[in-house]
């Protein structure tokens, strides 16, 4: 008891020493928190350094033909207005509207009016006429005429005959014929209007070979040429083959692409102009593996790839797409065979660290 009083008594002449003794137990204390605090993140970075899994399956790829992808419209091959070439009444016409016709085939007849009987007058002063020039001649050769009435009689035979030829073609005029095979889609008169030299007769069109004209980018026109085979898809669905017969060598000023021609055989007519269609032109063949588009992805730059797996590391690979069936993409730029994540892509990045399951084939 004295010791402890005795100590007491110390400690409370020296205020100082229980000071220290707080201080120095405060100081240990909250060492010991700092360091807890630092084997916490410690301990969180442990379990976050978990290998995610991911499913892998190996895709191989097979050789495709790789295509150019364009949009246009099916048109004639070549359209005409045919036009009256002498003024004259409509007569009769004989070709109907949407009917097919062929060259030469009389579209309309004008009426001829005087135009024989004046033919036949000029072929009557004909005659005339050589008698007189061939009078000249022999009346020249023997000195009782001179030379300007020999030129006098051939000027004279001359228009003559240049006025029976006028009179021959004007008749001819008076017919009217279609200027290649094709089909009368428009007919502008009818029996009894009267037309005036240049007025529209009626409108033809050549759909063999029915023309898809399609507009083609500065990159793509390099990896076309004539004589290249394309496939074609209507509106209506249907499948056609068809071939590049012409490639713009002047690019539009407005959109600055090339115009190409792509023709489609149309021997039976069945196939209309102004139909929406797509256009794949056939490229040389390249390797491509085939997958759905629900395995495609972004990188940070926004470029379209596809996320694969070598070495347990995540790969983002930038993909061409080759060709688009309904079933899925064929995709190239993944070489011979990629191990391709099926399922987990969405949450890993490329230069990850996954631990890859590969999917077994049932």
């Amino acid at each position: 008891m004295k010791l402890n009083k005795y100590g007491r008594q110390w400690l409370a002449e020296r205020p100082y020493i229980l000071a220290l003794i707080i201080s120095l137990i405060l100081i240990l204390w909250m060492a010991s928190g700092i360091m807890q605090a630092q084997e916490l993140p410690k301990k969180i970075d442990k379990e976050n350094t978990l290998i995610p899994k991911v499913k892998v399956e190996t895709l191989f790829a097979a050789n495709v033909s790789d295509v150019v992808e364009l949009y246009g419209r099916t048109e004639p091959d070549r359209v005409t207005h045919v036009k009256a070439e002498i003024t004259g009444k409509i007569e009769q016409v004989f070709a109907k509207r949407g009917s097919r016709v062929s060259k030469g085939q009389i579209i309309a007849q004008l009426a001829i009016n005087d135009l024989e009987s004046q033919l036949a007058k000029s072929k009557a002063l004909l005659t005339q006429r050589e008698i007189e020039y061939q009078g000249a001649k022999k009346l020249n050769a023997e000195g009782f005429q001179g030379e300007v009435q020999v030129s006098s009689a051939a000027a004279n035979l001359a228009a003559i005959k240049a006025e029976i030829k006028r009179l021959e073609i004007a008749i001819s005029y008076t017919t009217i014929r279609a200027p290649f095979d094709g089909v009368l889609n428009t007919r502008y008169v009818e029996e009894g209007d009267y037309v005036k030299s240049g007025d529209d007769i009626a409108m033809i069109a050549d759909l063999d070979p029915l023309v898809v004209r399609a507009y083609v980018t500065e990159q793509q026109v390099a990896q076309i040429s004539v004589g290249q085979n394309a496939e074609i898809s209507l509106l209506n669905k249907t499948q056609l083959p068809g071939q590049v017969r012409y490639i713009a060598s002047v690019a539009d000023d407005n959109t600055n692409t090339f115009k190409i021609e792509v023709t489609i055989e149309n021997s039976n007519y069945q196939l209309l102009a102004g139909i929406s269609s797509e256009v794949d032109v056939v490229l040389d063949e390249v390797p491509a593996i085939k997958m759905s588009p629900a395995l495609l992805a972004l990188d940070e730059m926004g470029n379209i790839g596809v996320k694969t797996v070598t070495n347990n590391t995540v790969v983002f690979t930038p993909i061409n797409v080759v060709k688009s069936e309904n079933d899925g993409l064929w995709l190239s730029g993944l070489g011979q065979q990629a191990d391709v994540i099926t399922l987990g892509q969405g949450f890993v990045r490329a230069g990850d660290i996954v631990d890859a399951v590969m999917s077994i084939e049932k």
